[in-house]
């Protein structure tokens, strides 16, 4: 599926913690979600596509943080099942 809009709500549905990594308090905030999106399937298809370093920059830093608040969940659901398997 390439819709990261859809896949953001879903996950941030499942838990909430999500939703500080994209934030959308801003227009800034909001073009860069946009930029990401873009990425996903512009950059791999339009040599044209090009994104800032500033950009980049920030989307990095965002994706690192996803990161850690997956490991996070998944970490804490292992858990919780493993609790319940006992």
């Amino acid at each position: 599926m390439h819709n990261l809009a859809f896949l953001r709500t879903q996950a941030e549905r499942i838990d909430r913690r999500l939703v500080h990594v994209w934030p959308s308090d801003n227009r800034k905030e909001r073009a860069m979600f946009e930029k990401l999106k873009d990425a996903y399937v512009k950059a791999r298809y339009s040599k044209h596509y090009r994104v800032s370093e500033e950009e980049l920059s920030w989307l990095g830093t965002q994706v690192e943080e996803l990161g850690r608040v997956v490991h996070a969940v998944c970490r804490e659901r292992i858990a919780t099942l493993e609790e319940a398997a006992r």
